[in-house]
């Protein structure tokens, strides 16, 4: 590994409740034995009988709540439209769930190939390859439920995550679909001047009509945080090199290394929440890559190994709920899992320190499960532990809160609750449902690792961004 210079690392120490911050240097975060003895914990057979019920109400949701004839999965149980980000995680459950015996070989493809004939054959649902973050859940066009019309970045990578792990498990037809979705995807046409970062979307003029007019919004995607990654690794790995960026766009992203009290430090995302630590890792197996090396792009940030670096994150957001939330209390260990969802007065995006936010906000203590659930890859014995225990929540009349049986056609875990406020959510979310399911898999099999890491699309990306060690 090459020398780097290091850049000032901001730990936060607790007094009184607060979190104070004082400065040190960091070095590069990489794999530490206790990560490495985590990845080789074993599931007994209990575990595996109950992440088998949760992940079949995961895929439960993704095959039943769809829309007719496109098929695409809805953005939420109650909402009367897709969102182009959970048909990647249903593309991607379709693998899951011919392994696991509920659905066939030919169903799971026929579905395939019909989302993404119906997603390929519209053109009001797309700008420049980049797609529409709500299109309509029957259509697979522009949804006339008011949603708004943006083309969205960072929905459509997750989207592309889940076309390449259905084109390299199904091959055939759906290959040939999904190829031809990758390849239309202009990814330069959406970096921004100076840096050449990548827009958050583009705003339409009008949202029937996406290439009529609009303009691509001044956010951008420059904080090293997960989903970004997957963004910059698509593209830079663009099939078509007039589409692609140049690999030192990735290295660009803000890497600020934080630490919370004695704790190993880490590189922070804005927020904080637990989805902003494992989306990409639903898909790409960092663990087999190891730290990347931003010196060879001209960048003096450190290396980082981001398994171990989700690991850490995941730690100390743990530590962090069991200490300084009262409200999480009465779970014991187990009260932790933070992330974006819906709780009781809406869709709330928890924040923890350390973040670059630089705040908290535990939302009255509303856990998710499937933020606990898909650190499973990185914590699995905390995290078995935690759904164990939101499992066999119950009532004083013996009936379980936070669970709908999958067997009777439920969708299992609730997608989040408020001990504090008396409070279980009635929603279910694609976005929510997807990582737990797959993260769930890796965990278990490293189905959606290995079939996602094969692509020749992933393996373009990673040599260009100095990731793929094997020769050719």
């Amino acid at each position: 590994m090459k020398c780097q210079r290091l850049i000032p690392l901001v730990v936060f120490i607790t007094a009184g409740g607060a979190c104070h911050a004082q400065t040190t240097m960091p070095s590069a975060i990489v794999a530490s034995d206790e990560s490495r003895q985590a990845a080789a914990y074993r599931f007994s057979a209990d575990d595996e009988k109950l992440l088998d019920q949760i992940q079949r109400g995961c895929f439960n949701y993704f095959w039943k709540e769809v829309g007719s004839p496109a098929l695409l999965v809805k953005d939420r149980l109650k909402a009367p439209v897709s969102s182009i980000a959970a048909v990647g995680f249903q593309l991607s459950s379709l693998a899951i769930g011919v392994e696991r015996g509920w659905c066939s070989r030919d169903e799971a493809q026929q579905r395939a190939q019909t989302i993404l004939r119906s997603l390929l054959e519209r053109d009001d649902n797309k700008y420049l390859g980049m797609y529409a973050h709500f299109p309509d859940h029957n259509t697979a066009g522009v949804n006339q439920a008011g949603f708004d019309p943006e083309i969205s970045t960072v929905d459509t990578a997750l989207l592309v995550a889940g076309v390449i792990t259905a084109s390299e498990y199904f091959g055939g037809a759906v290959r040939e679909l999904g190829d031809r979705m990758v390849a239309d995807i202009n990814w330069r046409a959406f970096a921004l001047p100076p840096d050449g970062l990548i827009s958050m979307a583009w705003k339409p003029t009008d949202g029937k009509k996406p290439a009529a007019g609009g303009r691509m919004l001044d956010h951008k995607w420059w904080i090293n945080s997960d989903e970004e990654r997957l963004v910059y690794l698509f593209a830079v790995g663009a099939p078509r090199a007039e589409f692609a960026l140049e690999p030192a766009v990735y290295y660009k992203l803000k890497r600020e290394v934080r630490r919370y009290g004695g704790l190993p430090p880490f590189v922070v995302s804005w927020p904080g929440p637990l989805f902003t630590y494992f989306f990409s890792h639903c898909w790409i197996d960092y663990q087999a890559l190891g730290p990347d090396d931003p010196a060879r792009f001209g960048s003096n940030a450190p290396a980082v190994d981001w398994f171990e670096n989700s690991r850490r994150a995941v730690l100390t957001h743990k530590r962090r709920c069991n200490e300084n939330a009262d409200c999480l209390r009465q779970l014991g260990e187990n009260g932790w899992g933070l992330s974006a969802c819906v709780g009781r007065d809406g869709y709330i995006v928890p924040q923890l320190q350390p973040n670059l936010s630089n705040e908290d906000n535990f939302h009255d203590c509303t856990i998710t499960p499937y933020a606990a659930g898909s650190a499973i890859m990185f914590t699995r014995e905390e995290s078995m532990a935690a759904l164990r225990a939101f499992y066999e929540l119950k009532s004083a009349d013996g009936r379980r809160l936070v669970w709908s049986d999958p067997e009777s056609g439920g969708y299992g875990l609730a997608d989040s609750f408020s001990i504090k406020q008396g409070y279980v959510c009635d929603d279910y979310v694609g976005i929510d449902e997807g990582p737990l399911l797959l993260a769930i898999e890796n965990a278990r099999t490293k189905l959606i690792w290995k079939t996602f890491m094969k692509s020749p699309h992933v393996r373009r990306g990673l040599k260009r961004l100095g990731l793929d060690k094997t020769p050719g």
